[in-house]
């Protein structure tokens, strides 16, 4: 083994916090598959960018031979210096999977001719999964289902009014569990008037820098059903999803406005 190498899977294992997964819960090995992931993920891709000389999915089977799991698969994007990696092990209740995604650039380079359906009443299901991983939390926000790098929608007619980290910090709950923290949120959040009175609605947890790839940013216009950005995992997060919330002030962190009324149910 190089010394990048070893470098790099030492740091992998200070990352982690122990060196190998043990067995627990099944929500302790979640989180620590989770961390493995995020390792060799940021291992393969600095090793596609040069900056360590070595395979790169080679030195992420290492990190993740490392942590006691096993690499489910590794692709490599050596244009854009990035890795997406897939990283299982056994609990006692079965199999645990993780995902991570990590480089120079974060999601593919997204064009602007997609769009989803939009209903009769104007408005179109913001995400391009109909469905919810969590139902109404935190007032009335929820949680879309999204594919892997799937599109995420205007919910309906309105101007763009931020995009990029939110600039929140991380929440107590990430405080609590460490490993759902991947890095600072991101979101876009757009401004809509309905029927005589001013809504704004939200996307969190979006891949950085995927509404800017749309040609778009601030000040722009966008019809329902127009893509707005990419799923992703930034911010306090468990699992690939859209955080997504509609109130009657732009702060994203505040859904007093319930979405499933003029979405419909998934």
């Amino acid at each position: 083994m190089s010394v990048p190498v070893s470098v790099a899977v030492a740091a992998a294992a200070l990352l982690l916090g122990v060196p190998v997964i043990v067995a627990g819960t099944q929500l302790e090995v979640r989180h620590r598959v989770s961390a493995t992931a995020d390792a060799a993920a940021l291992a393969a891709a600095d090793a596609a960018a040069g900056w360590i000389d070595a395979s790169p999915c080679a030195l992420a089977a290492e990190v993740v031979t490392a942590a006691e799991a096993e690499l489910g698969s590794c692709e490599v994007e050596t244009g854009s210096a990035s890795a997406r990696i897939v990283v299982t092990a056994s609990s006692g209740l079965g199999e645990v999977r993780g995902r991570a995604h990590a480089g120079l650039v974060d999601g593919p380079v997204d064009g602007p001719g997609s769009s989803g359906p939009v209903g009769e009443n104007g408005w179109a299901w913001p995400s391009d999964r109909r469905g919810l991983t969590q139902g109404p939390h935190q007032g009335y926000a929820i949680d879309l289902a999204v594919s892997d790098d799937g599109a995420l929608f205007a919910p309906y007619a309105g101007v763009i009014v931020r995009a990029g980290p939110d600039g929140a910090g991380i929440p107590d709950v990430c405080v609590a569990n460490p490993g759902w923290w991947r890095g600072p949120n991101h979101l876009v959040m757009m401004r809509h008037e309905v029927d005589g009175q001013v809504l704004f609605s939200a996307h969190s947890h979006i891949a950085p820098g995927s509404t800017g790839r749309l040609g778009l940013r601030p000040g722009s216009r966008v019809a329902a059903g127009q893509r707005v950005g990419t799923a992703g995992m930034t911010g306090c997060t468990e699992g690939p999803h859209s955080h997504f919330t509609l109130s009657r002030t732009p702060q994203h962190s505040v859904s007093d406005v319930d979405p499933l009324s003029y979405l419909g149910r998934p």
